[in-house]
């Protein structure tokens, strides 16, 4: 999403809010792949806050929240969950920053990170958005703290109660002879 911050460089207002959805799959600028394990419907990701200008210091202040889907890391059912964070970033006009983060195409080569740049009055922040999702994600997540997960052996889930699988326990072949002679001892 653009969003046109005319009215903060010409101080006619000190803050701009704003309030969107967004799909990251169709967003207008380059950014890092979200997980694959991680499905985000469309306009799946609210964005709200504002942009403010304090005494020449322009920010970008978010509230993020991700509605997604994924697998429980045990099971491996389909959950829903929600992720929700802030975010803040600086936003630079083209005026403040020298010509070392420009390419030859004076464009920016994306070296400064939390810094959102302007582009024809313009902020694109869903890059910056993306990315911190990807961060915050957790590592894994469970569809119950007591999720008992699969069984080793059926692969069936184990809180559906017996699989009918034996809980033999697992010998490692190179101990499998010393098997043998606790056999003969019996």
């Amino acid at each position: 999403m653009k969003i046109d911050v005319t009215e903060l460089m010409n101080h006619r207002s000190n803050a701009i809010r704003f309030d969107y959805t967004f799909d990251p799959r169709h967003t207008d600028v380059e950014c890092v792949e979200l997980p694959s394990d991680v499905n985000i419907p469309d306009d799946g990701i609210r964005i709200t806050g504002e942009a403010v200008d304090t005494l020449g210091c322009m920010m970008w202040k978010a509230h993020v929240s991700v509605s997604y889907r994924t697998a429980c890391a045990r099971c491996l059912d389909e959950i829903d969950a929600v992720l929700e964070f802030d975010m803040e970033r600086m936003i630079l006009t083209e005026r403040l920053f020298g010509d070392d983060h420009l390419s030859d195409e004076d464009e920016w080569d994306g070296e400064t990170e939390d810094v959102l740049y302007v582009n024809e009055a313009r902020i694109i922040p869903d890059g910056d958005v993306i990315e911190e999702i990807s961060l915050e994600l957790p590592a894994f997540v469970l569809c119950s703290e007591d999720c008992p997960g699969l069984c080793p052996r059926c692969g069936k889930p184990l809180r559906d109660g017996d699989c009918g699988c034996k809980e033999e326990k697992q010998i490692n072949p190179k101990f499998a002879i010393l098997q043998k002679l606790l056999e003969n001892q019996e």
